[in-house]
């Protein structure tokens, strides 16, 4: 079997879009799968960071609100 993928950008138009497609000779069956919203740049900066190893380290809880304080 062979897959073609639609991406929509309207949300509104999608229960017709699926209808149009279902007309069309040959086709088994349709699914909808929802992309998940992108991380904004702040959270991709983090996410990088984190995995590069720039992170905060504290012994203890007593510590991290001291750091947090002096921000």
């Amino acid at each position: 079997m062979t897959q073609l993928i639609v991406s929509i950008e309207d949300a509104s138009v999608l229960q017709d879009i699926k209808k149009a497609i279902k007309l069309l000779r040959g086709v088994k069956s349709v699914k909808v799968c929802r992309q998940e919203a992108k991380p904004n740049s702040t959270t991709i900066k983090a996410i990088e960071d984190a995995a590069n190893g720039k992170t905060i380290k504290c012994g203890d809880f007593n510590g991290y609100l001291k750091l947090v304080e002096n921000v």
